[in-house]
């Protein structure tokens, strides 16, 4: 079995080529800024994942996630309808003391889950299924011709955060609303995973931006940004175009923080993305307690612009789904 840590407690750092059957994150002796061992049970809450599944297609985009802080849990799931112009959403909070929301540590064998009176996720070997009173979603998810972009980078003085972004997936199901039942399905509906856990920043914020598509030509297209967070001596940036996968430097995110819904620029030091993102709609929630706070928005919306290869190819993007993110964390 491949595990991220060593039998010394050394943290495979960098972009992993193999896959990580195994996040062992108990044998991380995590310590202090100072060299102070930290007990296990404090460790244990200070330990973060999630999990967020996105579908994007000519006429419905759907999302949901398992977060999982271990002193609170999180689910949502929504479906937007592009054709009306309309977002059904449901989302819930849920205690630590229950097993409500659980995402086993095996990146490579997806496993999670999320129970609440309101919602029910479960995701299990590649099946997602979640369901509200008003909305649902079963699909099935083909990794076979997409490799994930796996990466673990440093957070903070002792901390780490492993993650892997898996565009574009192939995908088939089907999804339940308004009474309303549609066939999704590839290559006219394509889907992403974005798995990540470890121990983060106390304080944080990101901006992300990810496409999973087929282009007009019928090439399939997967696209992961991002700025603020697993940025530590590496990058998670990266386009797939047919399954041939672009390494991105580091990227911008210019935007009107005040008015998400201004254009926004998306640009690499390299050259390779230059982007325009306008949003048709988000999703956000504000939290701000004692301990937590999170100011999070994702929106959905069109890209335009261009994305150059390794070997100087430039494919022109217009129309193209997909999704971004502003987000401020205290966790």
């Amino acid at each position: 079995m491949k595990t991220l840590i060593d039998n010394q407690g050394n943290v495979s750092f960098g972009i992993i080529e193999n896959p990580i059957d195994m996040v062992n994150y108990k044998d991380y002796p995590l310590k202090t800024p100072m060299g102070t061992p930290i007990p296990f049970w404090i460790r244990h809450f200070l330990f973060h994942q999630f999990f967020f599944v996105g579908l994007s297609g000519p006429e419905y985009i759907a999302g949901l996630a398992v977060v999982d802080l271990k002193y609170i849990t999180n689910g949502f799931f929504y479906i937007y309808d592009r054709n009306r112009k309309k977002l059904f959403e449901k989302k819930a909070l849920q205690p630590p003391f229950k097993k409500y929301a659980h995402i086993v540590t095996t990146p490579e064998q997806v496993s999670a889950h999320f129970s609440s009176k309101q919602l029910n996720i479960q995701i299990e070997k590649h099946h997602v299924s979640c369901h509200t009173k008003d909305i649902g979603l079963e699909i099935d998810l083909d990794t076979s011709s997409t490799k994930p972009l796996r990466l673990c980078s440093r957070a903070g003085y002792n901390g780490w955060v492993y993650t892997q972004k898996t565009t574009p997936v192939s995908c088939n199901g089907k999804l339940n609303f308004g009474g309303q039942s549609t066939t999704v399905s590839s290559p006219q509906y394509m889907a992403l995973m974005d798995w990540t856990a470890g121990y983060m920043r106390r304080e944080t914020f990101w901006n992300w931006a990810a496409i999973t598509s087929v282009l007009p030509d019928g090439r399939s297209l997967g696209l992961n940004l991002s700025c603020g967070v697993n940025e530590t001596s590496f990058t998670e940036n990266g386009f797939w175009i047919n399954g041939h996968f672009t390494k991105v430097d580091t990227v911008s995110f210019e935007y009107n923080r005040d008015d998400l819904f201004q254009p926004w620029k998306i640009r690499s030091f390299d050259n390779k993305v230059n982007l325009t993102f306008r949003a048709e709609t988000h999703r956000t929630e504000k939290i701000n307690a004692v301990l937590i706070a999170s100011r999070f928005t994702q929106l959905i919306g069109i890209f335009e612009g261009s994305l150059t290869t390794d070997t100087s190819e430039t494919s022109f993007l217009s129309n193209c789904v997909g999704w971004t993110e502003d987000h401020f964390a205290k966790w």
